[in-house]
């Protein structure tokens, strides 16, 4: 794959990690260089007050979205063959994690007992935090077809709330405004300002409920590659009242994307969803379900379960 021009989002820092810390992925017997496919951004517009309902809008709204799609070909590169991403500089890494044999993932009790310890377990190793604390999970089921990629209709409306769906477009789930707002809503807004005195981020756990994923693979922006001119800040609707500002992707030529191939239950990706250190680090990963075009259309339908969690440093 050539690779493009560096863009990033501020001067470079290049940020140093214990190698210890630093988790190796399973051999891959099937593992491929690439895949040409394409991958969905939203295209520039002229407004600047953007926004998505993903449940019927009110009367008085005009349309579902005034953000349109732009879909661009794209060459992915297989991190089975260039796993040297790390949080830091790219954004992602590509991890081995325990099997998740025997966990009812339709349990979410359980799913807090047995898993929230292992993914708190897996972020203080991997970033040397003093402090996490697990937000939330989601589990997702399903596969994006290419008709869900025309935001004139109401996104998922045939398949249940979006939450459970893959991802239609590139994206950062948190934003410099909604990021502290979550932090706040969570802690109060007392703790929430001592907290934000020191360095803290919002960092994702994405894994495989069920193994090897072939249809709608989750795939990653590289970071480093990332200016701060490609985001924009969207106002996602969940309830006619309630929205979630969420960073929405346009198109640089600059963009590297990678994924990874027959993704297995016991791996997983780490992912930074916002930092808020503006020191050259990765700060947001942009991310988005894509279509391998050699994938089967009788492909499993993909299953997988993320979790989000807060990670604090006392420095």
């Amino acid at each position: 794959m050539h690779v493009l021009s560096r863009s990033a989002l501020t001067p470079t820092v290049r940020l140093s990690r214990p190698a210890c810390h630093r988790l190796t992925t399973t051999a891959h017997a099937a593992a491929i260089s690439s895949v040409n496919t394409r991958v969905r951004y939203i295209k520039r517009p002229k407004e600047t007050d953007l926004f998505m309902y993903t449940v019927p809008p009110p009367k008085q709204a005009d349309s579902v979205t005034n953000i349109a799609v732009d879909e661009v070909p794209m060459q992915l590169t297989d991190l089975r063959t260039a796993n040297h991403m790390t949080l830091q500089q790219n954004g992602f890494e590509l991890v081995q994690i325990p099997s998740a044999e025997g966990i009812n993932w339709d349990d979410r009790e359980q799913v807090k007992e047995v898993y929230y310890p292992q993914v708190k377990s897996l972020l203080q190793r991997m970033t040397s935090a003093s402090r996490v604390e697990i937000i939330q999970h989601n589990l997702r089921k399903g596969k994006i077809e290419k008709g869900q990629a025309d935001l004139s209709k109401l996104p998922y409306q045939d398949t249940g709330h979006p939450i459970n769906q893959p991802s239609v477009l590139t994206h950062v789930d948190f934003t410099e405004t909604s990021a502290p707002k979550i932090l706040e809503n969570y802690f109060g807004k007392e703790a929430a300002a001592e907290l934000k005195q020191k360095p803290w981020a919002i960092i994702q756990v994405w894994r495989p409920v069920v193994g090897p994923v072939q249809d709608s693979a989750l795939g990653f922006v590289d970071a480093a590659t990332l200016s701060k001119d490609d985001i924009l800040p969207v106002n996602l609707f969940l309830t006619e009242q309630y929205s979630l500002e969420v960073n929405y992707i346009v198109h640089n030529s600059s963009h590297r994307w990678f994924w990874t191939s027959q993704m297995q239950e016991n791996e997983a990706y780490v992912f930074v969803n916002y930092d808020s250190r503006n020191d050259g680090r990765a700060r947001f990963t942009p991310h988005s379900t894509i279509v391998d075009p050699d994938v089967p259309k009788d492909a499993p339908v993909r299953q997988s379960c993320e979790t989000r969690a807060f990670v604090f440093w006392d420095e």
